[in-house]
C-alpha cells in the first residue's frame, strides 16, 4: 500500500516515508509541499466561455449600471447595442416567461440616464427598429468585386493579376486584359475602369455612391477588390425590411404612435389623454426633427452610419429635455396645459 507520495519498500511497507518523529529531517512533508506535488503551481483559467442570452443580458445591465464603470465611450455604445439585440432576441425566442422578460426590461430601464430613454415601453419599438436596421443593413455589405459586371473568368483573372503583380513572371495590365478592362489616368494616377452591375447603384464605397463604373487603383487593386461596400441609406429605406425599419413612413409611426398608445391606455379620459400627450409628444417631436436635421446635414451616406446617428440624436434630445438634465420637457408641458 502507498499513499501516492512514497513507494512501498521492505523498510517502509506502508509507503509513508521516513518516520523519525514529527520534527527534524525525517518528518512528514508539510501540506503545502503535498499540494505542490499534486497540482501545478499556477492554473491558467483565461479563455472564452459560452454564455446564454439571459445571463449575458444580466451582465450587460450590471456593467452599464455600475456607478464607477470602467467602460469607455465606444464600449458603452457597443454594450448598449448588444443589450438591445439580446432583449429583442429573448422576447421573440419564447424561452423565458413573460414575467422574467418584464423583469429584464425593468432592469434595463434602470440603467442610469439612458435606461428609461431606450428601454421604456414607448421608446423600445423605435430603438429596436433602429438597432435592427443597423444590424440588417450591415449584413447587406458586400465586397467591391461582387459589384463588378465581369464574367467569372475575367474576375478571376483580375484577382490573379492583382495577387501576382510585380512578382517574377507577372505581366503588365495592358497585356493581361487587352482592352477588356480599360486603364485610365485620374489626377496623375492609373486606375482600372470596370463596368458595374445593376446591384451596384444601391451601394456606397468609402461614403461615395457607386456609379456606372468602378475605378480600381492599378497599384492597390487587391485591397480595392476586397473593400467593403455598404448599402445607401436612401435606398435601404425604400424596399423590403429596410422600408419597415427605416422608411419614411416608419419613422413618424415609431416616434409617436407607441407613446400615443400608452398615453391613451393610462389616461382616465380624453382631457387627461391630451394632458399626458402635452408632456410626452413635444419631446418626441423635437427628437424626431433633430434626427431629420442631422440626416439632412450629413447628406448621402450609408444606412449603417445614418441609422445609429439618428438614434443617437433622438436619445440626446430626450436626455436634454428630461428632468434629470434641463427639465424643459416638463416646462413645455406645463406651458401647453396652462400650468405656467
Amino acid at each position: 500500500m502507498s499513499n501516492g507520495l512514497y513507494p512501498c519498500t521492505a523498510a517502509d511497507p506502508m509507503g509513508v516515508g521516513p518516520q523519525n518523529g514529527l520534527l527534524g529531517d525525517g518528518a512528514l512533508p508539510w501540506p503545502r509541499d503535498v499540494a505542490a506535488r499534486a497540482f501545478p503551481s499556477t492554473i491558467d483559467i483565461a479563455g472564452t466561455y459560452a454564455v446564454d442570452d439571459v445571463s449575458a443580458t444580466e451582465f450587460l445591465i450590471a456593467e452599464l449600471s455600475a456607478p464607477e464603470t470602467e467602460l469607455n465611450e465606444q464600449e458603452t455604445e457597443e454594450y448598449t447595442v448588444l443589450l438591445h439585440s439580446l432583449l429583442g432576441k429573448i422576447s421573440t425566442a419564447g424561452n423565458i416567461s413573460s414575467e422574467q422578460l418584464l423583469t429584464l426590461q425593468e432592469k434595463a430601464k434602470s440603467v442610469p440616464y439612458i435606461g428609461n430613454l431606450l428601454f421604456s415601453n414607448a421608446n423600445l419599438p423605435g430603438t429596436l427598429a433602429s438597432v435592427g436596421g443597423t444590424l440588417h443593413s450591415a449584413s447587406k455589405a458586400t465586397k467591391v468585386e461582387n459589384l463588378l459586371d465581369l464574367t467569372d473568368a475575367t474576375r478571376k483573372k483580375l484577382k490573379r493579376w492583382a495577387a501576382t503583380r510585380g512578382k517574377p513572371g507577372s505581366v503588365s495590365a495592358n497585356r493581361a486584359f487587352r482592352g477588356r478592362i480599360k486603364i485610365i489616368r485620374l489626377s496623375g494616377n492609373l486606375y482600372f475602369e470596370v463596368p458595374t452591375n445593376a446591384r451596384a447603384n444601391m451601394y456606397r464605397v468609402s461614403g461615395a455612391p457607386v456609379g456606372a463604373f468602378a475605378h480600381l487603383p492599378v497599384y492597390n487593386t487587391a485591397s480595392a477588390l476586397r473593400a467593403k461596400a455598404h448599402i445607401d441609406s436612401n435606398v435601404y429605406g425604400q424596399r423590403g425590411v429596410g422600408k419597415l425599419l427605416a422608411g419614411r413612413a416608419a419613422g413618424p409611426v415609431l416616434a409617436f404612435v407607441p407613446q400615443l398608445y400608452f398615453d391613451a391606455k393610462d389616461a382616465t379620459g380624453f382631457e387627461d389623454f391630451i394632458n399626458k400627450s402635452a408632456y410626452s409628444q413635444p419631446t418626441n417631436a423635437l427628437a424626431f426633427a433633430g434626427g431629420l436635421m442631422v440626416g439632412a446635414f450629413i447628406g448621402g451616406t450609408t444606412a449603417v452610419v445614418m441609422i445609429p446617428v439618428g438614434l443617437a440624436v433622438g436619445v440626446w434630445v430626450q436626455l436634454f429635455m428630461s428632468d434629470e438634465v434641463s427639465g424643459l420637457g416638463t416646462s413645455l408641458g406645463n406651458y401647453l396645459t396652462g400650468k405656467e
